[in-house]
């Protein structure tokens, strides 16, 4: 009898076990089912976040594209005006075909909006490589030094790339300045 109860324990011991497996392999289940259905809720949560991102980034870039429109045409009329009071001759001419292109950009810009500038910056960089990467150098170039002044004159502690200028007069009569210290305190630009 003895060995019946042994075989009778390890069969209940065999039956616990597939139990076990069973509870463990739909445990594995429905936590791949909870996974997955997180994933695809955050997937999908991410996605609304970066439309919604998207179109309003494309709202406030469509209202400064619409401001700056209208300062070309502001920029646009006033050139007009300055080319038909002045004398004519080449300086007159010029300064009209300034109004022009001035208010032919202002056009496209209020035509295109954001999507239209950019597929026109596409547009001449598939056309004009270099030119487009020699005048996006420039740009750079120009907005670095524009920032860099700017931080310089507003009192912040931008990095000078050039030398600076010592002050070479330490006392000055009350109530005036050195040259020296004049020029040492000029923007970066001006020197």
């Amino acid at each position: 009898m003895a060995h019946a109860t042994g075989s009778e324990t390890g069969s209940q011991a065999q039956v616990a076990k597939d139990e076990a497996a069973d509870r463990v392999h739909d445990l594995t289940a429905q936590t791949a089912e909870h996974v997955g259905a997180v994933k695809d809720d955050a997937k999908e949560k991410a996605l609304g976040v970066a439309h919604q991102v998207r179109r309003e980034l494309e709202t406030q870039g469509d209202a400064q594209t619409k401001r700056v429109a209208s300062t070309l045409q502001d920029v646009g009329g006033q050139l007009r005006g300055m080319a038909d009071a002045g004398e004519g001759g080449p300086v007159a001419e010029v300064t009209r075909k300034l109004a022009d292109k001035s208010q032919e950009v202002a056009q496209r810009l209020e035509d295109g909006g954001m999507s239209g500038l950019g597929d026109d910056l596409r547009d001449f960089a598939r056309r004009q490589p270099g030119v487009f990467l020699a005048a996006a150098g420039v740009a750079g170039f120009v907005v670095t030094r524009v920032l860099r002044n700017a931080s310089q004159l507003s009192g912040g502690s931008a990095p000078q790339t050039g030398g600076s200028m010592p002050h070479a007069v330490t006392s000055a009569p009350t109530g005036t300045q050195s040259i020296a210290t004049s020029a040492a305190s000029a923007p970066q630009s001006l020197r």
